[in-house]
């Protein structure tokens, strides 16, 4: 058993060290990934860019420097403005562009390429000129009008290819697009002016790490001053690489900087398990200890001894936690790649752990050894006294209170200028010490209800008395067992909830900003129905709106809503407001009895009050008010109404959108295909910047190794206390026997005793961790101006987890008691 001891406790100390090395370089993997997936694919090296003018040489120089330095991917687009059949047009010519493009008729390539609502306008086809500053020019194909979501090749122009409809007088211009060679003869022929061209650079291998991030940033870095002189030009330069490389390595700091304490905290709490391992070690090797010190080997010796035994099998432990570290982390950590280092690292991070637990192991020995046999004065130092006196947990609590109140409204505060937020210790030491002030108070009121368990009667029930009788036995045993395994379960619920209520936040802003996962915006700013077309039916819903400035400079907003269709493509959370969407809806659809337009009020203020009556919509009436409401967007609060209650006169200057909870392409065809053309659709994952909230997800979610770190020591300490009362234990039971008391019952004691600790320890723990979610969930909000405040997030996944590890170790730890109770020999018993 002490063997086995060692090996746990050396897993778990090389577990929680390997494991910060693996999480830092996750989280740093992570936010490069974030940085180059929340970007065009083509926007993740140099762009280089003039605007309303183009190159004046070849850029095949600027290509070869940027291929020698890794920049294996280039598009160079060049944008010229013209007079088209009536209104201005805009000439684009990008590489490969032709081949991205959907075909409704013709493919010459050497002709002008047009949308398809350009040629049916003006009965335009393949063959026909169409006037280009005044000049015909051959048609060569006819494309179909591209509406969102658009393929990747078209990320970096996007605004060009779906022109947006708000622009311009009759709308943006029209994209018609021409080969380089064709552009060059329209530049000498049609006299077109340049408006913008750039050339961007990238690289084709992946960008997974911060490192590869960094090794790109410093190739970009490299090309830079000698792209442009190969241009001959003074174009400007965005370097998105090293952004990205800034944003990872950023991550990394900020993360390291807020788990290196809880790592510190993590390998104390398991050097507690190094000192429970000494304790073990000096009762099972009692008898040679004593011959040892009678022969005169000193206790600095018989701590090496002790260093030299255990010390292979903490070694051993160490190479399984380092390698356990590796193998768990694409589950524990933020990503599922590492930083070529991560793995080195990490081993050192281990070796070291290693190296302190021999130390504490030797010197815990050496220190019990001799003040168990030389004759030292035992009475306790003041400081003994007054430590083993002073309630910690009340002094958790006071430091608790000191930094809730001393600490600012908010404890995340988020850089502008990266959107990294600055996870201060304050937010992550309050935490520990409310569970720290919960546990530690529970368990004092155990220990005074073990003692108090002495007079107890009822032996009518012996099995529940006796599991009563043992624990008190062993109450400083089971307090601490108590207190440490219902620390582990608290942190690891706070963790745990703390980063699954970031997440949700994140979700709920979005949403709340967009009103679904996708916004499909309209081009017309009005319509006569509020339905959708039949094939989407059932899985959108369309919304229009218009914006106002009322009192004191308020950002409102004015909605309109189908409550019959709404439920089918908006989210909504019932934790949102305390009425149902469905009575929202009804209340809305419901004509009142003045003929007034039924309103919900939405956000913090009395919208309601503040609109003028007859100003932007006919008189209403406040049906309901609620805290947030879908497709609030970045406004302060918002009237909603029911669409067939606003005459169509009314509703000219809403803009219209279309939300979705699926794909919003097939939605965009659809509507296409109505003869309702969409601009660019918005995604809620782009609508909120998420960095923030992920980060501080990541770190609280290293609360979990802190947790499994002391859930190790809590099963290491309860082996130990069974092994080290094991003669007792044999002693009672063969008493037991003796008064008719049969195995099942035996069993049965161990069972109460170890669900009475598991069960309170699971309990506070987890109501602990609750309670620590509340608190802190709108304090560690990362944006706290964005609609609507945060929620906690349900514990109840990890309630049934930690339950479920509770009663399997229960049954398994009773058996094994009650096993080696009844396996002890003759020998012990008399001995003990």
């Amino acid at each position: 058993m002490t063997v086995i001891v060692g090996l746990v406790t050396g897993l778990v100390l090389a577990f929680v060290a390997a494991a910060t090395a693996f999480y830092v370089s996750a989280a740093g993997s992570a936010a490069a990934q974030y940085a180059v997936d929340h970007r065009c694919a083509s926007d993740n090296g140099l762009h280089v860019g003039i605007a309303t003018d183009d190159f004046h040489t070849s850029d095949a120089a600027a290509r070869l420097v940027a291929a020698e330095h890794g920049a294996d991917v280039a598009y160079r687009t060049r944008v010229y403005g013209a007079m088209g059949p009536l209104d201005a047009v805009n000439l684009l010519s990008r590489e490969g562009a032709f081949d991205n493009l959907p075909v409704v008729a013709g493919g010459d390539r050497t002709g002008v390429w047009i949308p398809d609502d350009v040629a049916d306008h003006f009965h335009l086809k393949p063959g026909d000129g169409v006037p280009i500053n005044g000049v015909l020019v051959r048609v060569g194909a006819v494309f179909k009008q591209m509406v969102n979501p658009l393929p990747a090749y078209w990320c970096a122009d996007h605004s060009r290819i779906v022109p947006d409809p708000l622009k311009g007088i009759n709308g943006a211009p029209e994209t018609f697009v021409v080969s380089s060679e064709l552009l060059d003869q329209l530049i000498v022929q049609n006299q077109v002016e340049p408006k913008e061209t750039h050339l961007d650079l990238s690289t084709s291998r992946p960008l997974r790490t911060a490192t590869d991030a960094r090794k790109w940033a410093d190739d970009t870095a490299a090309m830079r001053s000698d792209v442009v002189e190969a241009l001959h030009e003074s174009p400007a330069v965005t370097d998105y690489a090293a952004l990205s490389a800034q944003t990872a390595e950023r991550t990394q700091q900020t993360v390291r900087a807020a788990v290196l304490p809880l790592t510190v905290i993590s390998v104390l709490a398991g050097l507690l398990g190094v000192i429970g391992l000494a304790a073990q070690w000096i009762q099972r090797r009692g008898a040679e200890v004593r011959l040892l010190w009678t022969r005169g080997v000193g206790p600095a010796a018989i701590g090496g001894k002790a260093v030299l035994e255990m010390g292979t099998p903490l070694l051993v432990g160490a190479a399984v936690g380092w390698g356990a570290a590796w193998l768990t982390a694409p589950v524990l950590t933020p990503a599922t790649v590492f930083d070529p280092w991560a793995p080195g690292v990490a081993a050192l991070l281990a070796l070291a752990a290693w190296l302190i637990a021999l130390a504490v192991l030797g010197l815990t020995t050496a220190l019990r050894v001799r003040r168990e046999f030389t004759a030292v004065d035992r009475t306790p130092r003041r400081i003994a006294l007054v430590a083993k006196k002073m309630p910690w947990e009340v002094l958790a609590g006071v430091a608790a209170v000191l930094l809730w109140t001393m600490s600012d409204e908010h404890a995340v505060q988020v850089d502008p200028s990266d959107s990294l937020p600055d996870v201060g210790l304050p937010a992550l030491v309050f935490p520990l010490l409310c569970i720290v002030f919960l546990v530690g108070v529970v368990a004092r009121l155990a220990g005074w209800l073990a003692r108090a368990s002495h007079r107890l009667r009822g032996w009518r029930n012996p099995t529940v008395l006796w599991a009563l009788r043992r624990t008190a036995a062993q109450r400083k045993v089971a307090v601490a067992l108590l207190a440490v395994a219902g620390l582990a379960i608290g942190v690891i619920a706070a963790g745990v909830g703390i980063a699954r209520t970031e997440r949700e936040s994140l979700a709920d802003k979005s949403w709340t900003r967009v009103g679904s996962d996708h916004a499909v915006p309209l081009r017309r700013s009005a319509a006569e129905s509020a339905g959708v077309p039949a094939s989407i039916r059932g899985q959108a819903t369309r919304i229009a709106f218009n914006q106002v400035y009322v009192h004191d400079n308020i950002d409102a907003r004015i909605l309109l809503v189908d409550p019959a269709t709404f439920a089918d493509g908006a989210e909504w959370r019932d934790r949102w407001a305390e009425p149902a969407l469905k009575d929202l809806l009804a209340k809305l659809d419901q004509p009142t009895a003045d003929g007034s337009i039924p309103v919900i009020a939405a956000g913090k203020y009395p919208l309601s009050q503040y609109v003028k009556q007859g100003l932007i919509v006919p008189h209403t009436t406040e049906v309901a008010r609620v805290p947030t409401f879908p497709a609030m967007g970045p406004t302060d609060g918002m009237l909603v109404a029911s669409w067939k209650f606003v005459p169509a006169d009314l509703r000219w200057g809403f803009q219209q959108e279309v939300l979705t909870r699926g794909d919003p392409g097939p939605v965009a065809k659809a509507l296409a295909a109505a003869g309702e053309p969409t601009t660019s659709v918005v995604d809620a994952d782009s609508a909120t910047e998420a960095l923030p909230f992920l980060v501080v997800a990541w770190i609280f979610a290293f609360f979990v190794v802190l947790g499994f770190a002391l859930a190790a020591v809590a099963v290491a300490t309860l082996l130990v206390s069974v092994e080290t009362r094991r003669r007792s234990t044999a002693v009672a039971h063969a008493l037991l026997a003796r008064m008719g008391l049969r195995a099942r019952a035996l069993l049965a004691t161990h069972l109460v005793e170890l669900a009475i600790l598991a069960g309170t320890a699971t309990a506070v723990g987890v109501g602990g961790g609750w309670l620590i979610l509340v608190l802190v969930t709108r304090w560690l909000d990362p944006y706290p101006l964005l609609s609507p405040v945060p929620q906690p997030a349900s514990l109840s996944t990890v309630g049934l987890v930690t339950l479920a590890v509770a009663v399997v170790g229960v049954v398994l730890v009773a058996g094994y008691a009650v096993r080696a109770a009844r396996r002890a020999k003759v020998r012990e018993l008399l001995r003990a």
